[in-house]
């Protein structure tokens, strides 16, 4: 019989397996598949997707602390991958990159952004202008403009999460010096004193 032969020798049956030790003892013990990681392209291309993620999001980890709101066991840092595996990581396998404009970086829902924002740099001051829409919606007047500016040649953030409030209308800021002739990223959102957030918006890629 094949479960005898198994008990007293070599061989399988069902999640049986019989084989002889090095002592010359027959061992019985539980059948162990072999775990296989089969390499099909849709594994490969999300753990490229997650791997460029995490690289080209990493300059905005100590930003996400404070503008990103993590949902149910996630992480500043989990959520802000989250936000943007599936929209901001573009591409196809193996080579994906992180694209600016889709890119989320505050995803408040209980603050409106102000109407008509933009940003233009003279050197490396940047300049803000926008409408105040105080009163509106979700828009308070002491409502603080938060940016940030990515340096992608040199991978550095920086950012001031209370430049300005939202009634001033208009903010400047300067960046590094060492940034001169390098291109930046620049997003705004909206923070409350009490905590509450809006959504980020991408302004523009400028040249300093």
């Amino acid at each position: 019989m094949k479960f005898r032969s198994i008990l007293y020798g070599v061989g399988k049956a069902g999640n049986i397996v019989g084989r002889k030790g090095k002592g010359g003892e027959y061992i019985i013990s539980a059948y162990q598949p072999k775990v296989h990681n089969p390499q099909t392209l849709a594994q490969m291309t999300q753990r490229y997707k997650a791997k460029a993620a995490v690289q080209s999001l990493s300059p905005f980890a100590q930003w996400a602390k404070l503008m990103i709101q993590p949902s149910g066991k996630r992480t500043y840092w989990s959520e802000l991958i989250k936000l943007n595996l599936d929209e901001a990581i573009v591409g196809s396998y193996p080579d994906f990159e992180l694209d600016f404009s889709k890119t989320i970086l505050a995803n408040g829902t209980t603050l409106d952004l102000p109407y008509s924002p933009s940003a233009t740099a003279d050197g490396t001051t940047l300049s803000f202008t926008w409408a105040d829409n105080s009163g509106m919606g979700n828009a308070f007047a002491d409502d603080k403009l938060a940016f940030i500016a990515y340096n992608e040649s040199k991978k550095q953030a920086v950012f001031n999460t209370a430049l300005a409030e939202r009634a001033d209308r208009n903010a400047t800021a300067t960046l590094p010096s060492a940034w001169t002739g390098d291109n930046v990223n620049v997003w705004i959102a909206m923070r409350s004193l009490d905590g509450k957030l809006s959504r980020s918006t991408h302004l523009a890629t400028l040249p300093l």
